[in-house]
């Protein structure tokens, strides 16, 4: 049985072969569409996150700011200020939080031997390592003796480290900051990070002390601090505790937002995540159209050859075949040349995928892969556009009057 229906697929494909081809390439093409856009999609997201996530882990960044409520006998216009000290001693009062750190920021012009350049200072505690995944290739980060001892020790970002120091090795070495020396204590290690909230991208940033810092410029209030939640806080939750209890703190109205800018790692993540994942759809039901064209080329060949095997159709009719048995075989007959498209377009773009050169678009659009999820849907669309082009042939085959078939 099996063989009799290769036989005649077979038989019906050659008796049209520029058909054929056509519809064939049309069905392939469409295979490779899908597989590549959805691919791409996928790569694309996954390397978002990915660089989101290199600029730190639950991190939330929060910056003073002015009021524009009035709140308690303070009118507004009035700019929130706050120390390290208290930025440090929020984690007494909000247990939800692991890590924090005050942050100070300035661009200011540094020097090594014939190197000079103007880059972004960060002032920072120790922590900030953690949060904002600033790991040493060499060396080490800032420890609690530099801070308490106000050394004049730096921890500077890979790029930094090599247009400073070229060939040199730079853990050791001396690096003059607004004219006074620093010792470099570490560089870290290489990261992909698309964007700063202000300043350099950590790369190209050096980190000290932040009581180094107050002490060399003389800044008394932080510019932001960071935090992070513990895993399986709320990062929304704690967002507003912080904002209710410094309102309270700091005299300002809990519902003025721009007394105290909050921006939430958590809540932009998910955005991105949603973004994507609607992008992605998007670029398959694109590819699913240019499948389509392919489906509809199948349906047309499956009408000429019902047409070509009107008397066969009759003849089985006349003699007792039964009509979901004419309509399972040609609706069949559809379902293996979209599958034989399909499987030719699958293998032209996973050959593609594997020679592309993915280091040098691993930064950009990460590296596109096939994974189960590009091949369930791939295997779903052409499913759906099989049935969609082989159900009309098929139900005019099935639907043949024998006597009219027979006088044909």
């Amino acid at each position: 049985m099996i063989a009799v229906f290769f036989r005649n697929l077979f038989r019906d494909l050659v008796r049209q072969p520029l058909r054929t081809l056509l519809t064939l390439s049309g069905v392939m093409w469409g295979t490779f569409a899908v597989v590549l856009l959805l691919a791409f999609g996928n790569s694309v997201q996954r390397q978002s996150m990915k660089n989101m996530r290199g600029m730190g882990d639950r991190l939330v960044v929060v910056w003073p700011g002015v009021t524009t409520m009035t709140r308690g006998g303070f009118t507004k216009g009035r700019r929130v200020r706050m120390t390290p000290e208290q930025v440090m001693g929020l984690r007494d009062h909000l247990p939800g939080i692991e890590n924090i750190s005050p942050e100070f920021r300035r661009n200011s012009r540094l020097r090594h031997g014939r190197e000079e350049f103007i880059i972004t200072i960060r002032g920072v505690g120790l922590e900030y390592e953690a949060m904002r995944n600033t790991i040493p290739a060499k060396g080490r980060f800032l420890n609690r003796l530099d801070l308490e001892r106000r050394r004049r020790v730096c921890f500077i970002g890979d790029t930094l480290a090599k247009d400073l120091f070229k060939d040199e090795e730079p853990v050791g070495g001396r690096i003059v900051v607004e004219g006074v020396p620093f010792t470099v204590v570490g560089v870290m290690r290489e990261k992909i990070q698309p964007s700063n909230y202000g300043g350099n991208r950590d790369t190209q940033t050096l980190f000290l002390p932040w009581t180094t810092f107050t002490a060399l410029y003389g800044d008394k209030y932080v510019g932001n601090f960071i935090f992070s939640g513990y895993a399986g806080v709320n990062p929304a939750a704690l967002e507003q505790k912080l904002r209710r209890f410094l309102s309270r703190r700091l005299e300002f109205h809990p519902d003025d937002k721009d007394a105290l800018f909050i921006w939430n790692q958590s809540e932009m993540l998910k955005q991105i995540n949603v973004f994507f994942t609607a992008f992605t759809i998007f670029l398959g039901i694109i590819g699913s159209f240019t499948l389509l064209v392919g489906g509809v080329g199948v349906a047309s060949i499956m009408m000429v050859v019902v047409e070509e095997r009107t008397r066969e159709i009759g003849i089985k009719l006349a003699v007792g075949a039964k009509r979901r048995g004419i309509l399972a075989q040609f609706f069949s007959e559809s379902l293996v040349i979209i599958l034989m498209g399909g499987v030719a377009g699958f293998f032209a773009a996973t050959l593609l995928i594997n020679v592309l050169p993915s280091e040098k678009i691993r930064d950009y659009v990460g590296v596109p892969q096939i994974n189960p999820t590009v091949g369930i849907a791939t295997v779903l669309i052409l499913m759906v556009i099989g049935v969609v082009a082989g159900i009309a042939p098929a139900r005019r085959a099935a639907s043949t009057n024998p006597i009219e078939a027979l006088r044909s």
